[in-house]
């Protein structure tokens, strides 16, 4: 085998062996001891539990669960992540949007009750206009949505509903 070969597989071996190295480094727990101590009596640190929604989402969420829970199992604050999986060929593809939806959040999720399957994504908007931004974000989570099969809803938060008005929205109205 030539000088050439040799030194090829020994660096290729070497950078191997790094690459190894540091995900083992990455994927180590914590020590003991790297972890702050929190306590009620600590001066220096507050945490506080806070509330999933506001009053007005609040006030429209417990009329969906009115509207859907004969139906659906109803879910608040889902990660868009764990509604949608997302594969890609190309894996810089798939990174990109998952960096795109990963703060995403559904504001209310309807599973059917016996295969968990998401049938609806509801979106609670606060005021009519957003950020340019986030409607391209909001245009691109539609898009996925759509792609999986999965219903997209937005309702207003201060527009008042009824619970007949929110069957038929979600599409929940029995047929007699």
């Amino acid at each position: 085998m030539s000088q050439n070969g040799l030194s090829l597989i020994l660096l290729a071996g070497f950078m191997l062996g790094v690459v190894f190295l540091l995900r083992w480094i990455w994927r180590r727990p914590l020590p003991a001891g790297a972890l702050p101590v929190l306590s009620r009596e600590s001066g220096e640190s507050v945490v506080t539990a806070r509330p999933l929604m506001t009053p007005e989402e609040a006030t429209l969420y417990n009329l969906i669960t009115l509207a859907a829970r004969d139906h659906m199992l109803v879910l608040a604050k889902i990660p868009l992540l764990s509604v949608l999986s997302v594969g890609d060929k190309d894996e810089e593809a798939r990174k990109a949007v998952m960096r795109t939806i990963q703060p995403v959040r559904c504001d209310v999720v309807l599973a059917h009750p016996g295969t968990l399957k998401v049938m609806t994504v509801i979106t609670l908007k606060k005021e009519a206009s957003s950020a340019v931004g986030r409607e391209d974000r909001d245009r691109f989570v539609e898009t996925l949505l759509k792609a999986a099969g999965i219903q997209s809803i937005v309702l207003q938060v201060t527009q008042t509903y009824s619970v007949d008005q929110l069957t038929g929205l979600l599409g929940l109205a029995e047929e007699e």
